[in-house]
């Protein structure tokens, strides 16, 4: 009896995978990793012979003979399939003197034309970049074994709903050869990683990390160590894809908090009486631009996750204190986000974060101060002039207490989340909790 139980489990077994495999044939997107995979293959044979350089465009490993006239290309787009689509809706490397029509986009081509974005977004003389010369950045940093090499978009009736929301999806291949589905905008995948802001142009105008904090354990006994939270320096824009934010009389340099950080984590810092440890900062995601006349009030795509949780806590504690901000306004007395703090005894306690009681945008021109009648004050600010950045401006850091109305119970872990319907944007700079 038990033989034949054995042998059913096993043909059970045989018949689901191959009826996987049967359905991975069926919608081509198995023989288009293979493919992309060859591609790989040839992209790291030319590799050794030139030094570690990627060649200019696929057809040159064609030109080399590493690879045969039709690979390089999608199984399903040579089979011509009613799915397919050649259409590509970025930058793209099929272009004149690049690839033909139907091969892999080739995110290391040095035939896509200059950066397409306007030099609103750059400051006065900038380099010209191309989208080669961010991957080959990306690709000397940590978490460089998730940035995609090859894309194909060949597959949309196979991809699954989360890649085709508002985008076409993609089927990615990275250097490590993982393949993988995304939307347009493969960086969203990783922002617990590594943040979207962390992907784009300002990597190459001196955005650090990641790692995003020093490797070293606070200093002080009543800080909370956030290096398991933290993802960006706060000393370079990490909010905003580029070094310029807003146009024309309000152009400015993106505002950041180098006069806080001073390019130095990993430190104490005395603000308003009170010892910090300062290493990096923990951003999280606001509501998404709902209002297109509302660009340069509120996110306008998914750069940040949404929370951080279960950071160990493991004290007992009479008192919380925190530094805070947030990169966008929101309405007077509206809620950002949360602090919650669980208990050994499985109590939770959700502390709010209120606009304009307890925090504020970090960041404000003296239109903005002046209309902000109510708010709480700074515990640090620093003045900026519009002949160092574009604008007259204020950056401010908001300090948050709270009574513990447990103290004898000791906290385990520790949630930061924000509020999905605010654009606010919170961050926290450091946490302690005080005996």
């Amino acid at each position: 009896m038990r033989c034949k139980l054995n042998s059913l489990l096993v043909l059970v077994f045989i018949l689901v995978r191959t009826s996987r495999a049967d359905s991975l044939a069926s919608n081509g997107t198995l023989d288009c990793d293979r493919e992309m995979r060859k591609t790989l293959e040839a992209l790291q044979a030319w590799r050794r012979t030139h030094s570690g350089q990627y060649p200019a465009r696929l057809s040159d490993l064609k030109a080399a003979g590493l690879m045969r006239r039709e690979a390089g290309i999608c199984p399903e787009v040579l089979r011509e399939a009613t799915s397919a689509d050649a259409a590509h809706e970025m930058a793209t490397s099929r272009v004149q003197g690049g690839d033909p029509p139907g091969t892999y986009e080739y995110e290391l081509s040095a035939r896509v034309p200059k950066s397409e974005f306007d030099q609103t977004w750059l400051p006065p003389g900038s380099f010209a970049y191309t989208r080669r010369d961010l991957k080959v950045e990306l690709l000397k940093r940590k978490f460089y074994e998730q940035v995609p090499i090859l894309r194909c978009n060949t597959h949309r009736r196979a991809a699954p709903k989360e890649s085709t929301e508002n985008s076409s999806p993609f089927r990615n291949c990275t250097v490590d050869g993982l393949v993988y589905w995304s939307g347009k905008l493969w960086e969203q995948r990783w922002l617990s990683d590594v943040p979207y802001c962390c992907r784009e142009a300002n990597v190459l105008f001196g955005l650090k990390g990641p790692p995003f904090d020093s490797g070293r354990s606070p200093a002080l006994t009543n800080a909370l160590d956030l290096r398991p939270w933290v993802c960006a320096f706060g000393d370079h824009p990490w909010w905003w894809t580029f070094p310029m934010f807003d146009e024309k009389p309000n152009r400015q340099e993106t505002p950041q908090l180098k006069a806080f950080f001073r390019e130095q984590p990993g430190r104490v810092v005395e603000v308003a009486g009170t010892r910090w440890w300062i290493d990096g900062l923990v951003q999280l995601q606001g509501r998404i631009l709902t209002d297109q006349k509302n660009q340069y009030k509120e996110p306008g795509l998914l750069a940040f996750v949404w929370d951080r949780t279960g950071l160990q806590v493991n004290k007992r504690f009479n008192k919380a204190i925190w530094l805070q901000g947030t990169v966008w306004p929101a309405s007077a007395g509206e809620t950002v986000g949360w602090l919650v703090w669980h208990y050994t005894n499985g109590v939770v306690e959700r502390v709010p974060i209120v606009y304009g009681q307890t925090t504020a945008r970090f960041w404000g021109d003296l239109a903005q101060i002046n209309s902000e009648n109510g708010f709480p004050d700074p515990v640090w600010k620093h003045q900026e002039s519009a002949d160092a950045v574009g604008k007259e401006r204020w950056l401010r850091l908001y300090k948050q207490s709270w009574d513990n109305p447990r103290p004898n119970v000791s906290v385990t872990s520790l949630d930061f989340v924000s509020n999905r319907n605010s654009p606010a944007a919170p961050f926290v700079v450091a946490i302690n909790v005080v005996p």
